[in-house]
């Protein structure tokens, strides 16, 4: 599938990304919640999952007024043009938040062709949100496990406030697991490919031969 590509000036970038005020406008609570958003366009028979219709479906459901006024504020603040800055926060909100999601497709597909018996199902808004879960594996309608995908650099996250995240994460799987009698685990990927898949395979592999609640 086809990413969103921009080259952004380094200057600007290291700039605006250290920018409190500007990441404030980003939050969800002004810009929309993308994740929520993607969920309904990936479900909804009237687009077609491309880019071009994924952007479509944004502007149908979100204020473009929204994104202008960021854009205002990086042209008012940091001396670039106003192309400049909307090609930015384009990509902030909709390109990354498109491109996270191929990737996450790219990742099941690629274990798919090493388990091709069983069915991987992308989970709703409110269980991704409330049980830190991606997606689900199907074997004959029975649910076996959940997945969580994320970059490598979730891994390597280890300031105050990152640990703070990934222990609320933690606790969030524990109820998943509770809830649905099954395991759960995090995979990850770097450079747009499945990381350490071995061992990813292995951890599948344990749970489809146990079929044992073993956590992860």
């Amino acid at each position: 599938m086809d990413y969103f590509n921009y080259k952004f000036s380094n200057a600007l970038y290291s700039k605006v990304k250290k920018d409190r005020k500007l990441s404030r406008m980003f939050w969800s609570s002004n810009v929309g919640k993308c994740s929520e958003l993607f969920d309904n366009f990936f479900r909804d028979k009237d687009y077609d999952f491309t880019k071009e219709d994924w952007v479509r479906y944004y502007f149908d459901n979100a204020d473009k007024n929204v994104l202008n006024a960021i854009a205002d504020f990086i042209v008012d603040n940091y001396n670039c043009s106003l192309l400049e800055a909307k090609q930015y926060v384009f990509h902030r909100v909709l390109g990354q938040t498109w491109n996270g999601m191929v990737k996450e497709m790219e990742v099941i597909e690629e274990i798919n062709l090493e388990l091709p018996n069983i069915s991987f199902v992308k989970t709703t808004h409110d269980i991704d949100e409330n049980y830190f879960t991606d997606w689900e594996a199907y074997s004959n309608n029975n649910l076996l496990f959940g997945i969580q995908i994320k970059p490598i650099s979730y891994k390597k996250m280890s300031n105050p406030f990152q640990l703070k995240s990934k222990e609320h994460h933690d606790k969030q799987r524990i109820l998943y697991k509770e809830r649905f009698n099954v395991p759960h685990i995090i995979i990850y990927y770097e450079d747009n490919s499945l990381y350490d898949k071995d061992y990813v395979l292995n951890q599948i592999n344990t749970i489809l031969s146990m079929k044992i609640n073993v956590i992860f």
